[in-house]
């Protein structure tokens, strides 16, 4: 019994030796911060903001109670447009029901350099400003 937990140990040892990690890595990550208000400048809390084919790490992808979503992460695949979908989600919850809409932060994204100093194939702090949203 003992021999067949040491061969155990031994093949996960062996297995871990491969995870080491990568000289250049095919992501890009980009943090996203934005402001997201209604017609007459109230923030509005719950707005879920989304980068197209990418997916948010750590930090949420959500507006909070002051209608701000900052240094919100996201890992993707270098692309050739980035697109932010900007949703509200909870229905009435924020005053309402809003507008989904798209933008088109292409022009505004640093391009991806070979490799960045943390090893990624870029990386780009955004700042979309403020987003104001209609009401349904």
């Amino acid at each position: 019994m003992k021999r067949l937990l040491y061969i155990c140990i031994a093949i996960a040892l062996l297995g871990t030796t491969g995870c080491e990690k990568n000289e250049h890595s095919p992501y890009y990550v980009l943090w996203l911060s934005a402001k997201v208000v209604d017609e007459v400048g109230e923030p509005i809390e719950g707005i879920h903001l989304y980068l197209e084919g990418g997916e948010f790490v750590g930090r949420t992808g959500f507006t909070d109670y002051k209608g701000e979503i900052s240094g919100a992460r996201s890992y993707t695949p270098p692309m050739e447009r980035w697109i932010v979908h900007i949703e509200d989600v909870d229905g009435e919850y924020n005053r309402g029901e809003y507008e989904s809409t798209t933008i088109d932060i292409t022009d505004m994204v640093a391009p991806a350099s070979v490799p960045d100093e943390w090893g990624y194939s870029g990386s780009c702090l955004l700042d979309m400003g403020i987003i104001t949203l209609q009401k349904k």
